[in-house]
């Protein structure tokens, strides 16, 4: 073996191991976000009325059970008062002290709670002992013990309610590091079989030498969409700058919506407009690329699969200016900038990946299929208000948040907020991040070999 081959195994080793520790750790969080921050309740009843189960937390003995610690909506009823529940909810808390259960609004209710346990990454608590009887407070309500543990209740008010205080935090330990170690190494298998390292290598070297030709070529196209108008390129920021206006002036004027948490609800509007104008423009602009840029594409010598790229990168300059406004507008509102509002880069990387994946599907097929861009004008036109940007999607029922969720965009714009607003670090959902790479990579080399297979044929059909 020649030096250089020893060197090429050995960088190719180190590559595998930080990759294996990189797949690892992500996951082995996703294992671990299993178990944080999960309240698990078995529990049954009728005649309680409305707001059955409303559920409210502490962290001390000193602190109130308010509006912000309130972490589950109740139990739906049917028709005759009856509910029944038995699974997990999604406690956004941590360590707590004191849990409080509101009983609905009626007296001569019933109500048996079989299982009460909380889980979070390290500890479990169980609330329903027998032996914590004596840190049970209830208000209108009459409680006792079951035989095999668990809560019998009867409400003798308008205003029943049960607390639970005090109880103690057990170590636990879910080993989730042996099964993120075997996916991992699953994970590498994976991609040492069936992906064509060398191909990756090279594209990448490819398109790193060529970056001077993409850019020059983006700044060109960037002028010539403008080219004859007496603003120029100017055109390009006051176009996107009103229609952000207008939207304001439409939901915080006319149809008077208010703040969202404590922030203005103009900024919050703001983080799902500007990554989605950037989307919507880089996506559609980058599929039409090859008709475009036909006389090109129809050189022997020319590497057609930088031409995606170009127009991505032609509306990125826009999108940075929108970016810099947006957080200005932020300091003008007297927002105070924080380490997390640098993962903005982060969503951005993410965004455009997401259009570089989903272009080189549309710009091959587009080719042959005119229509497509029709269809994908509808697509867009949907895909703006099926995207939580000019809502909340805490309207939806958690049953079918899941759906919206889907959208990689949803991805994208959380984030944004999570940044700027909630100043939450991007690895607060890895279920999200991980999802979203996930569909973004299986997106990415369809793409490719869509297009690998259909290069040779578009100088003749163009």
């Amino acid at each position: 073996m020649n030096i250089k081959s020893a060197l090429f195994c050995a960088v190719k080793t180190a590559g595998y191991v930080i990759l294996f520790f990189i797949f690892f750790m992500l996951i082995n969080i996703f294992f671990e976000s299993f178990y944080r921050g999960s309240l698990y309740m078995e529990a049954s009843g009728e005649g309680l009325g409305g707001a059955v189960f409303d559920i409210y937390y502490t962290n001390s003995e000193e602190e109130a059970f308010g509006e912000g610690k309130h972490i589950f909506s109740g139990i739906e009823t049917d028709e005759k008062g009856n509910f029944s529940f038995n699974g997990k909810i999604s406690a956004v808390m941590s360590d707590p002290y004191g849990i409080r259960l509101d009983l609905g609004d009626k007296a001569g209710g019933y109500a048996k709670i079989r299982s009460l346990v909380y889980s979070e990454k390290n500890i479990m608590i169980d609330i329903l002992p027998e032996g914590a009887y004596g840190e049970l407070s209830y208000n209108d309500a009459e409680v006792s013990y079951t035989e095999n543990g668990g809560l019998s209740i009867k409400t003798t008010g308008t205003d029943p309610y049960i607390v639970f205080g005090g109880t103690e935090a057990v170590a636990v330990n879910h080993y989730t590091e042996i099964p993120a170690a075997a996916a991992a190494l699953f994970v590498l298998f994976v991609l040492n079989r069936y992906l064509r390292l060398k191909t990756i290598y090279h594209t990448a070297g490819s398109l790193f030498r060529e970056r001077r030709l993409i850019f020059n070529l983006a700044v060109n196209d960037f002028k010539t969409k403008y080219t004859g108008s007496y603003f120029g390129i100017i055109w390009a920021f006051v176009q996107p700058v009103c229609t952000i206006l207008i939207f304001c002036f439409v939901f915080q004027v006319g149809l008077r919506s208010s703040d969202v948490g404590n922030v203005p609800f103009v900024l919050w509007l703001m983080c799902g407009l500007v990554p989605w104008f950037f989307f919507s423009e880089a996506w559609n602009s980058a599929t039409f690329a090859l008709m475009e840029y036909s006389y090109l594409v129809k050189k022997v010598v020319f590497r057609i699969h930088i031409l995606p790229l170009v127009k991505i990168i032609s509306s990125l300059f826009v999108h940075i200016f929108f970016v810099l406004f947006m957080l200005l507008m932020f300091l003008i509102y007297h927002i105070t900038p924080n380490i997390c509002w640098l993962q903005v880069i982060y969503y951005s990387f993410s965004m455009i990946v997401l259009i570089i994946a989903l272009s080189y599907m549309t710009a091959s097929l587009v080719v042959f299929f005119k229509d497509l861009g029709q269809i994908m004008n509808i697509v867009l036109q949907f895909g703006m208000w099926l995207t939580p940007i000019m809502w909340q999607i805490d309207i939806i029922p958690d049953r079918f948040r899941w759906i919206f969720k889907l959208n990689p965009m949803y991805y994208i714009v959380q984030g944004y907020r999570d940044s700027l607003i909630g100043g939450i670090p991007l690895y607060n959902n890895i279920k999200q991040l991980m999802y979203f790479w996930i569909v973004v990579s299986a997106m990415l080399l369809i793409g490719f070999i869509i297009f690998g297979k259909l290069k040779d044929h578009f100088a003749d059909v163009l």
